[in-house]
């Protein structure tokens, strides 16, 4: 896969990135600062979400979908999910 972006992982960060912003986001060697903890989530999540829906593509394209796969897939959706959501 070609990517035109700063490839993962990118990471949450529960601290300010700076004294003006509450969370953080760790892309490559840079932090970003984010006002709300659930734009920050997502946006560190985005390289699995992006990861994710290519393999989703590739499953829904495939005529062999085995149990075992589906399975497999739907286990890393549901891992993904749960790192770009806040929980409260």
């Amino acid at each position: 896969m070609n990517t035109t972006h700063t490839p993962g992982p990118w990471r949450y960060m529960a601290t300010p990135a700076s004294s003006y912003t509450d969370w953080g986001v760790k892309i490559g060697r840079d932090t970003i600062g984010v006002y709300v903890e659930a734009d920050a989530r997502l946006i560190a999540s985005a390289p699995d979400l992006l990861e994710l829906v290519e393999a989703f593509a590739s499953f829904l394209r495939d005529d062999s979908r085995s149990e075992r796969r589906r399975a497999q897939c739907l286990a890393e959706c549901e891992s993904v999910l749960a790192r770009a959501k806040v929980t409260s």
